[in-house]
């Protein structure tokens, strides 16, 4: 499965195919759990993150449900999201996050001295957006640090990817070094 988070939340089969993830909280869960991609997130949090001051009678219950649902959303990736006894997981690795592309590429390129090279590199990285990160959920407290640390990277991003294509055409800030 791959998952977009650059853009609205997006979720793909392996072979591109979209995979519908229903209903607000079932989708602010997932984003939950990819802002935290691999590493546990206990239940609470995950309650906190759904209904923040309004939890419902049952909060464990309606989590379960709410798992339940997005288990059932992912199909044959329904085993990535794992249950452990301090909460939820989602086992992915980076790549398969948009995001986690991303930031390899912006790490890729600015290992590379060639400014051609990293303008490449970079144009890749800016290409795999797709609008505002976690867009059609963004307005969930819990995703604001994850959101502005998404676009405040993306902004340097572009500047340091203006400034590798000047350097590779020769421009301003190229002194021949």
């Amino acid at each position: 499965m791959r998952f977009g988070v650059l853009g609205p939340l997006q979720v793909t089969t392996a072979g591109g195919v979209a995979v519908r993830v229903p209903e607000a909280k079932v989708r602010l869960l997932l984003a939950a759990l990819l802002t935290h991609r691999g590493r546990t997130i206990s239940a609470d949090r995950l309650v906190d993150a759904l209904w923040g001051d309004a939890p419902p009678a049952d909060p464990r219950g309606a989590l379960q449900t709410k798992v339940s649902l997005l288990r059932r959303a992912l199909g044959a990736g329904r085993g990535l999201l794992v249950h452990r006894p301090a909460g939820y997981v989602l086992q992915v690795a980076a790549d398969d996050v948009d995001a986690g592309r991303f930031a390899a590429l912006v790490t890729r390129a600015r290992a590379h001295a060639d400014a051609a090279t990293r303008a490449d590199l970079l144009g890749r990285a800016l290409d795999l957006w797709r609008g505002p990160a976690f867009a059609d959920v963004a307005d969930a407290a819990f995703l604001a640090p994850a959101v502005r640390q998404l676009d405040e990277l993306r902004l340097v991003t572009v500047e340091e990817w203006a400034e590798a294509r000047l350097a590779a055409a020769g421009g301003p800030g190229d002194y021949g070094a």
